[in-house]
């Protein structure tokens, strides 16, 4: 059975939110796209949303292989891969965010951070460069710090609930109340603190730059 709901009804909702500009949904989809059950997007109206969220540029996912063989780079070869990855991020808030200045940093007692320019806010997040188990630190310090991240005024990265569970790691961008009222059509919630507490991000080892920092310039 196809679904009840239509794409562009659901997409109008999204603008009528204020979730992604009016002139995205003509950039994104192809003619007659916006015409097709919104099952054309999902076998299931809620797989169909977040499928709907994701070409129009708002939900960030990563799943079990984008960290693969980090353990085993270079310096170079694991600050790109961090870099390019925390641009992914970026690129699904809307234009909003520029991420510059990613370097790795080592601390006190081997403890290594992942800083960068958030919007001019540097942001500092725990990794563990070179660990047999890097892969799985790195997903769950991106799983765990992307949710929160912030942009006044124009929204924040929520985690979703239920999570998909084709992802290791899912955030939409947005207004939590206006995520909230689309999401409740389809049993979907969005939590994201506004913005993430100065308590939460103060519970990792202290960094200071040093001889040991690796970074790179955007």
């Amino acid at each position: 059975m196809g679904s009840a709901h239509t794409t562009r009804e659901v997409v109008d909702l999204m603008i009528e939110l204020g979730l992604v500009d009016a002139s995205t949904p003509g950039a994104v989809f192809e003619h007659g796209e916006l015409d097709e059950p919104l099952s054309y997007f999902g076998h299931t109206d809620r797989s169909a949303l977040r499928g709907l969220l994701t070409e129009l540029g708002i939900r960030y996912t990563f799943d079990y292989k984008t960290f693969r063989g980090i353990g085993d780079a270079d310096d170079e070869r694991r600050l790109d891969w961090y870099r390019d990855e925390l641009e992914s991020v970026a690129g699904c808030a809307r234009g909003a965010v520029t991420i510059r200045d990613v370097r790795l940093v080592e601390g006190a007692d081997d403890h290594w951070e992942l800083q960068f320019e958030w919007n001019g806010v540097t942001e500092a997040w725990p990794v563990y460069p070179g660990d047999e188990e890097e892969s799985l630190e790195a997903a769950l310090t991106f799983a765990t710090y992307v949710p929160g991240m912030a942009v006044d005024s124009v929204g924040v990265f929520c985690l979703v609930d239920p999570m998909d569970p084709d992802f290791s790691g899912e955030a939409v961008f947005g207004v939590p109340e206006a995520l909230n009222r689309l999401g409740g059509r389809f049993g979907l919630t969005f939590a994201g603190p506004w913005p993430q507490s100065p308590e939460v991000r103060s519970q990792t080892p202290e960094v200071t730059s040093g001889p040991g920092s690796v970074s790179v310039g955007r």
